[in-house]
Formats: C-alpha cells, sequence, structure tokens
C-alpha cells in the first residue's frame, strides 16, 4: 500500500483564503488516484493554533481553517469510492495549553491537574531535552509544567488511568466518522518521565503495555483499522515495539537510502537493509516496514541530495523496490525543496504544494511565503504533467509498476550484494521472483545478467541478451 503524508494548510485551498483545506483535498483526490495513492495520512486536522497542528485544543473538531466536521464526512466518503484510505494522525503525548483540560487543571480542578505533569519539590527545573538541550519545564502561571516538545505542548499524566478512557473515547469518535486508522506520533513518549524520581526517562514496557490495550481497543471497534507508530529511533529501540502497530516506520533506512546516495556508497545500503528489514530476510515478519525518505520534522529529499533530480529518481527506484508500505511527503514526487535548520521551526519544509509554475492560480495555498520553492523553479504538477522525463512522470511510472506488483509489500530479500557501483538482491515469495540491480552512482556500468524472461528499467540501460549496461542512477529489475 502506497500512503502519501498530507498537510492539510498547504495542499489545496478551495475557499479562496491561502489556507488549504479539506475540501480541497477531496477536489484534488483524481490527483492523488493518478499518482498511485492508496491511503492518505493527514497531518493532525483538530482545532489547533499551531500553524502544524501538533498541539491540540480539541480533540473532538475540525481545525475552522480546514473546514468542518461535514466537509471531513464528505472527504472520507469520496476517498473510499475511490479506494483510498484515511489515516488520522493522532498526537496524544500532549494537548495545548489552550486546550480546556489544560485551563481546568491550572485553575483547580483535581481530576485535569491529574491529567498533567507538574513540578515539585524534587524537579530540576533547569532539566533539559536530551536531543537539543530546550527546557522541558515551563511556568504557567504560578505552576511549572513538564513539556517535553515545548513551552505550548504539556504533556499528558498517562500514570492516571483516566486518560486512558479519555483516548479510547478519542480513537472511537474518529472510527465512527470512517477513518481507516490513525499514525500515533511520538508512540515511544507516552511514558518517558519518571514521576517518581522526576527525571526524563524513557519506559519502554509501560509504553508497550499502554499501546497493547490501545491498538486491542481500536481493533475490536474496527478490525481491519491501520495502526501505523512513529518510533524515532535505533533499529534496537523499535525492535521492542515490533509486532504492536501493523506499520512502523523506518527512520533508519531513511537514513541510509539517502547517505548510499549522497555518498555513492551501495554498501551503506546493503548494511541498511541487513540491519533495518533483517525481519524481510528471516521471513520474521510482525509489523510492516513504513519505508519513506523524509517527513514534516526533515529536511526534503531534494534538498539532502544537492538539488540533483536523477538521484531523487534513484532515491524512489531504491523506495518502490523494497518490501513494506512506501510513504511519500507531499511535494516530494515533485522535488519540492525545503531545509531544517532548527528541529523547532519546521515551516521550510511544509511550503505550499506547487500546482502552477508562476506559483499562483486557483486552489494554490499562499499561507507562507516560499523560500525554496520559487515561481518557475520546476517544481510544479503543472509544468511535470507535461515534461515526460519529469519526476513527477518517474513516480507514476514506479507506483504503476508496484500497484501490478502489490506482492512485493511482504516479499522476502535474498542475496544481497555490491560491488563498487551495484547494489543487487532478490525479492521473492511462493510465486514471483524478481532480481533488481541499482546503480548509485553517476557512471555506467556493466553488468553479466542472470537467466531471465523479462526486465524493466527505471532510469537507462542496454540490455542485449544476457549483457546490460545500466546508466547512472538507475535501476535495471530482472523478472525471472
Amino acid at each position: 500500500m502506497f500512503f502519501y503524508e498530507l498537510f492539510v494548510r498547504s495542499f489545496y485551498d478551495s475557499n479562496n483564503d491561502g489556507i488549504g483545506d479539506i475540501k480541497g483535498i477531496t477536489k484534488k483526490l483524481d490527483y492523488l488516484k493518478k499518482l498511485g495513492v492508496e491511503g492518505i495520512w493527514l497531518l493532525p486536522i483538530m482545532q489547533s493554533s499551531a500553524f502544524h497542528g501538533y498541539t491540540v485544543i480539541d480533540f473532538y473538531s475540525i481545525n475552522p481553517s480546514y473546514g468542518t466536521l461535514e466537509d471531513f464526512k464528505e472527504l472520507v466518503k469520496e476517498a473510499h469510492k475511490k479506494d483510498i484510505k484515511i489515516v488520522l494522525d493522532i498526537p496524544i503525548n500532549h494537548t495545548s495549553v489552550k486546550c480546556e483540560w489544560f485551563q481546568k487543571a491550572i485553575n483547580g480542578d483535581e481530576r485535569y491537574k491529574n491529567y498533567y505533569i507538574w513540578a515539585n519539590e524534587k524537579t530540576d527545573l533547569n532539566e533539559k531535552r536530551h536531543w537539543d538541550d530546550s527546557n522541558i519545564w515551563f511556568k504557567y502561571r504560578d505552576k511549572y509544567f513538564y513539556g517535553l516538545f515545548g513551552s505550548s505542548s504539556p504533556d499528558l499524566n498517562f500514570e492516571n488511568k483516566e486518560l486512558w478512557k479519555e483516548m479510547k473515547a478519542v480513537f472511537k469518535y474518529w472510527l465512527d466518522l470512517g477513518v481507516d486508522g490513525f499514525r500515533l506520533d511520538a508512540a515511544k513518549h507516552i511514558f518517558d518521565y519518571d514521576i517518581k524520581n522526576m527525571k526524563f526517562k524513557y519506559q519502554h514496557e509501560k509504553n508497550i503495555r499502554f499501546w497493547k490495550e490501545m491498538v486491542t481497543y481500536i481493533k475490536n471497534l474496527k478490525h481491519d483499522a491501520i495502526i501505523i507508530s512513529e518510533i524515532w529511533d535505533s533499529p534496537d529501540i523499535v525492535k521492542k515495539y515490533h509486532g504492536i502497530f501493523d506499520v512502523e516506520f523506518n527512520f533508519p533506512l531513511s537514513y541510509y537510502i539517502k547517505d548510499s546516495l549522497k555518498y555513492h556508497d551501495p554498501k551503506i545500503l546493503i548494511e541498511g537493509i541487513k540491519e533495518t528489514l533483517s525481519h524481510y530476510i528471516t521471513g520474521d515478519i510482525e509489523s510492516i516496514s513504513g519505508n519513506f525518505f523524509t517527513n514534516h520534522d526533515m529536511e526534503r529529499l531534494i534538498s539532502t541530495l544537492y538539488d540533483n533530480s536523477n538521484m531523487a529518481k534513484m532515491a524512489f527506484n531504491i523506495l518502490f523496490t523494497l518490501p513494506g508500505y512506501p510513504f511519500v511527503f507531499y511535494g516530494e514526487e515533485l522535488g519540492m525543496r525545503g531545509e531544517i535548520i532548527d528541529v523547532n521551526y519546521t515551516e521550510d519544509s511544509q511550503e505550499p504544494m506547487q500546482w502552477y509554475e508562476s506559483g499562483f492560480g486557483p486552489g494554490q495555498t499562499e499561507w507562507k511565503g516560499c523560500k525554496f520553492n520559487k515561481p518557475y523553479s520546476f517544481v510544479s504538477v503543472e509544468e511535470q504533467e507535461k515534461d515526460k522525463n519529469s519526476l513527477l512522470i518517474h513516480v507514476k511510472k514506479l507506483t504503476e509498476f508496484r500497484s501490478k506488483n502489490k506482492w512485493i509489500e511482504n516479499a522476502l530479500i535474498s542475496n544481497l550484494k555490491n560491488d563498487r557501483f551495484i547494489i543487487k538482491y532478490e525479492l521473492k515469495n511462493n510465486e514471483k521472483n524478481i532480481l533488481i540491480y541499482h546503480n548509485v552512482k553517476p557512471q555506467i556500468v556493466k553488468i553479466n545478467l542472470e537467466v531471465y524472461n523479462s526486465y524493466s528499467v527505471f532510469g537507462s540501460a542496454t540490455v542485449k541478451n544476457n549483457i546490460a549496461y545500466l546508466n547512472g542512477y538507475s535501476t535495471l529489475i530482472l523478472e525471472k
């Protein structure tokens, strides 16, 4: 299944206020269908005053900038008509300070005070966030609250079992509206503060117990609900959660793919596949690998790859020829650019989707200026749909190939090899078997081929009998 990560604010504007909205997505379902999208991962659409939506004011509402509940119901209905699933991003680790729960807590309501984590005599108010030394304790009136993700994001206290009931109600509400599943933000952070000793500490066993109960609850309501987890950590930590969620985002693999191309080193990708996709080598597949390059918290693909569209095409070749589910951040199919200088300020990787080469036209969002995707920079749908060599057309060819070869999602990987230029591996199931060659360098390379029935090329190559000349940043697939 091919998922498209969609930031509503930047996607398509249906009412000319410059802000993308839910009706805009409905209007562009045909674009997504032609792209090959089978599932839309919607970044948070609940009421929030933050541009990104990850500080929720009300878990049971639609951000008024995005539309109404009726608009959302219409989107779900129309998406389902096109066999496109809707997965909703639910950030339950924290709320906004404007959330009714927090406001009641700060005003002394004992029930809601227990929804959050407050400083006491043991607290070190100078304790810092471990990955960037940001503050984690913030003063609001006369109290200090714990907020790992910033001063507007007080963390919820899941030691309080009342919150477990509250979140079950949230999941049920959206399932009743027809969503097909959830992307669970910051899944390893539900229990990340030791309130007994008052210090930051990941408590993975508590996290696992919590998520097992939540997933069981969701599956009892909708047995085929798709549950996607975000655990941004090393493979060893991710493996602790293996089997709980349907899909696990494979963060380490995203770096291996990009680094293999950045440094023209096939060995990097080989090591990455062995390390992060080992369950597709052994066959011990309990959770599906969610494979991707970038997301809303990361630098855009083309910006990482030195603005080289051929390298970007090669990255897509790799993404769509690995088992698991491919995820693509909106605009990556166009080569949209975006850099992040500070993880706390991610707007520059979430610029408006470029529908027109001029940067303006019906539906074009304009909620922020485009620093990296300026008019006439060849990152528009309008321009790329006309060019058979564009990144957009290349991606469409890959999604068509993947659609015809759905079996790849659960294929096993074998015979991983590399030389100075080429990455080579086999994908197989009980009935199918393909051999894949990726050239991650710019130079052409000669390959002596094994016996095959047919072949496909993504990029360019000359194939004659048992010899192939595979051009730089190109992929050859042999069906055996």
